[in-house]
C-alpha cells in the first residue's frame, strides 16, 4: 500500500491553526455566557416590591348555569268531554285552586242527582228494616186481632156470652173468609189497567221532567251569559265616560253637568246590571236545583208505580194465603165456641188464640235480622260511594290550578274535545327562579346552605339579583371520570325580563374578612406543603420568611402568621432571578 509523507513544516502550521481557533471558539461562549448573566441578573433597584396592607377580603366560587321555574306542570282533564269554557289565557297569573277551563257538565249533573235518589232509596229500605218489614196497616190489623182475642178470652173466663158477641164473631168469621176469597182470585181486570196506567203515566212524567227541567237550566243558564254580556258593556260605556270626564277635568274649566250625569247614569247602569246577573245567577241555581229534585221524584213515582204493577199482577203470596186461611179457621172456632158456652175448654182456646195474635204482631213489628241489616247497609255505603264518585267526576269537569302560577301555554278552545291524558293547559310557577350548577370537589367543601350568591346573565346587560344557596346534593355525579356535585341557588322573580331557560353566571360567596392581613397571591412561594415570601434586605438581598396562610379572592391572600402590616415583600419573585455566588457557570 503506498503512503503519503506531508513536510514536517505544513503539518506543525495545520495544527496551530486547529488549536487556535478552538480558543477562539471557546472564548466565545464564555463572553456570550457572561453579557447573558449580567443582562439577567436583577439588581436591589430593579426588584418589585409591595406592602403587606390590611384590608377586606371575600372568598367566592363561580359557576354558571340555565335558569328554571320552580313548578312547571301540563294540566290534563280528569274527565273526558267537550270544553264549554277557557277562563284563563297565556301569560295569565293564576292563584291556587283557580277555575282554569271547564268541559261540558249535563251528563255529570245527571249521574250525581242519580245517585242522589239511589242513596235516598237505599236508606228507606235500610229504615224499613230497621223498623220491620209490615206496613202500618198491618200493624193495625195485629194489634186488633190480638185485641178480640183477648176480649174473647175474657168472656170464656167470666161465660158471659151474648148474643151480641156471636154477631160480632159471625161478622168477624165473614170478613175473614171474604179476604181469603179476595186472596184466592186472580187480579182484576180493572185492578191490572189502573196499576199499568199509573206506570205508564209515570214513565212519561220522568221523560217530561227531565227534558223540561233540562231545558229550563238551559234558559236560565242562557239569562246568566246574556247578563253577563250586558254587564260587561255597561261596564265598557262607565269607563269610557268616567276617563273621559277625568280628561276633561285636567282641562280649564268646570266639567259640565251634562257630563256629570251621564257619568252618574253610566254608573247606575252598571249597578243595574250587576243586579240583573246575581238574579239571573239565582235563578240558574234554583233551576239547577229544580232539576236534580223534580227528577229524583219523578224516578221515586215511577218506582212506587212499577211496585204496585208488579204487585198487581203477581196477585197474593202463599204466605198471605196461609195466613188468610188461619183467620178463618180462628174466626170459625171463636163464633162455635160462643155458640157452645164457655167451658175450661174454651178458655184454653181462647187463651190459645190470644198467644197466637201476640206472636203475630211481634213477628210483624220485630225488626230485621242481622243478615238482612248487613245486606241494607252495603247497599247504603255502596250508594254513598256512587254519589262521591259521581260529585268527584262532576268537579273534574273544572280545571283548577293546583299551585298559583303563570299560564305558559293553552292548547284548547271552547268545543275542543278532551281525554283524561290530554294536555290542557301548562302552569309555570316561577317564585322562585333557580339555577342548579355543577362545582368539582374542592369548591363544594367551601359551599354551605343559605349562603348569599350574586347572579348576572350575559344576555340582559345591568342585570343583577341576589339569590342563597338552597340545596347541596349529598352524593357526588360522576361523568367520564369527573366528579362534581350539584348545587341549587334560588332566587326571587323580580324581573318579567328574566326567562327560564337563559344562561346565568353565579358567584357564590362562601366566606369574608375585614381587617385582613393581604398579600398578592404573586407574592407567595411554595415550600413543602406551606408558603413563603422574600422580604428585601438593606444590602439588596432577599431572605425568606415562612408565612401561614387563609382565605384568598384569586387576586391577593391572607397572612394568619409570618408578617405585620407595612413590611415589604418581593411582589413576584417567581420572575426574578436569585444572584448565585461562586464563579464562571454558577460553580
Amino acid at each position: 500500500m503506498a503512503t503519503t509523507t506531508l513536510p514536517r513544516g505544513h503539518a506543525v502550521r495545520r495544527g496551530r491553526w486547529i488549536a487556535g481557533g478552538v480558543a477562539v471558539i471557546v472564548l466565545a461562549l464564555i463572553a456570550a455566557l457572561l453579557i447573558t448573566r449580567q443582562a439577567s441578573a436583577p439588581t436591589a433597584g430593579s426588584t418589585a416590591t409591595t406592602t403587606v396592607s390590611l384590608g377586606a377580603l371575600t372568598a367566592s366560587v363561580t359557576g354558571s348555569g340555565t335558569i328554571a321555574a320552580e313548578q312547571t306542570i301540563d294540566l290534563p282533564f280528569r274527565a273526558s268531554g267537550s270544553v264549554t269554557e277557557v277562563l284563563v289565557s297565556e301569560g295569565d297569573v293564576v292563584t291556587a285552586g283557580q277555575a282554569l277551563a271547564r268541559i261540558d257538565s249535563r251528563d255529570l249533573e245527571s249521574q250525581v242527582a242519580s245517585a242522589q235518589a239511589s242513596l235516598a232509596s237505599a236508606q228507606a229500605r235500610l229504615e224499613q228494616q230497621q223498623a220491620g218489614n209490615a206496613t202500618p196497616e198491618q200493624v193495625a190489623s195485629s194489634q186488633a186481632s190480638l185485641a178480640s182475642a183477648q176480649a174473647s178470652l175474657q168472656k170464656a173466663r167470666t161465660n158471659n156470652t151474648t148474643a151480641a158477641d156471636i154477631a160480632d164473631a159471625t161478622a168477624q168469621l165473614r170478613s175473614a173468609q171474604a179476604k181469603l176469597d179476595d186472596l184466592k182470585a186472580q187480579p182484576k181486570a180493572d185492578e191490572l189497567a189502573s196499576a199499568q196506567a199509573s206506570y205508564d203515566q209515570a214513565v212519561a212524567n220522568l221523560q217530561s221532567q227531565r227534558t223540561g227541567l233540562a231545558v229550563a237550566k238551559q234558559k236560565a243558564d242562557s239569562s246568566v251569559q246574556q247578563a253577563a254580556d250586558t254587564l260587561r258593556d255597561r261596564q265598557t260605556d262607565y269607563s269610557r265616560i268616567y276617563w273621559d270626564n277625568r280628561e276633561k277635568e285636567s282641562l280649564p274649566g268646570d266639567l259640565p253637568q251634562s257630563d256629570k250625569d251621564n257619568e252618574a247614569a253610566a254608573l247606575r247602569a252598571v249597578n243595574s246590571a250587576e243586579e240583573s246577573l246575581q238574579q239571573a245567577t239565582l235563578a240558574y241555581e234554583q233551576a239547577k236545583q229544580d232539576e236534580i229534585s223534580g227528577v229524583a221524584k219523578a224516578e221515586s213515582q215511577l218506582r212506587d208505580a212499577e211496585t204496585k204493577l208488579r204487585v198487581t199482577k203477581e196477585g197474593a203470596t202463599e204466605t198471605d194465603l196461609i195466613q188468610a186461611q188461619a183467620s178463618v179457621d180462628q174466626a170459625n172456632a171463636s163464633l162455635q165456641k160462643l155458640r157452645q158456652g164457655g167451658t175450661a175448654a174454651d178458655v184454653a182456646v181462647a187463651q190459645a188464640s190470644v198467644d197466637q195474635a201476640k206472636a203475630n204482631l211481634d213477628q210483624l213489628t220485630a225488626p230485621a235480622t242481622a243478615s238482612d241489616l248487613t245486606i241494607e247497609q252495603a247497599s247504603v255505603a255502596q250508594a254513598e260511594q256512587s254519589l262521591a264518585q259521581a260529585r268527584l267526576q262532576l268537579e273534574n269537569a273544572t280545571l283548577t290550578a293546583p299551585f298559583a302560577g303563570v299560564v305558559s301555554q293553552v292548547n284548547i278552545v271552547p268545543g275542543s274535545a278532551v281525554g283524561s291524558g290530554t294536555a290542557a293547559l301548562t302552569l309555570v310557577n316561577r317564585d322562585p327562579l333557580h339555577v342548579d350548577l355543577k362545582l368539582n370537589e374542592n369548591d363544594i367543601a367551601m359551599v354551605q346552605l343559605g349562603q348569599p350568591v350574586s347572579l348576572t346573565i350575559d344576555a340582559i346587560s345591568d342585570w343583577k339579583a341576589d339569590g342563597t344557596v338552597s340545596y347541596i346534593a349529598p352524593a357526588a355525579e360522576t361523568t367520564n371520570d369527573v366528579v362534581t356535585y350539584r348545587v341549587r341557588v334560588s332566587f326571587p322573580d323580580a324581573d318579567a325580563q328574566v326567562k327560564v331557560g337563559m344562561t346565568a353566571n353565579l358567584e357564590i360567596v362562601t366566606a369574608t374578612r375585614e381587617d385582613a392581613l393581604l398579600v398578592p397571591n404573586s407574592a407567595l412561594q411554595p415550600k413543602g406543603a406551606g408558603r413563603v415570601v422574600l422580604v428585601p434586605n438593606a444590602d439588596g438581598t432577599t431572605r425568606e420568611v415562612d408565612v401561614t396562610i387563609g382565605l384568598s379572592d384569586g387576586i391577593n391572600t391572607e397572612i394568619l402568621s409570618g408578617l405585620s402590616a407595612g413590611e415589604t415583600v418581593v411582589a413576584n419573585p417567581g420572575a426574578q432571578t436569585k444572584p448565585s455566588g461562586g464563579g464562571m457557570f454558577g460553580r
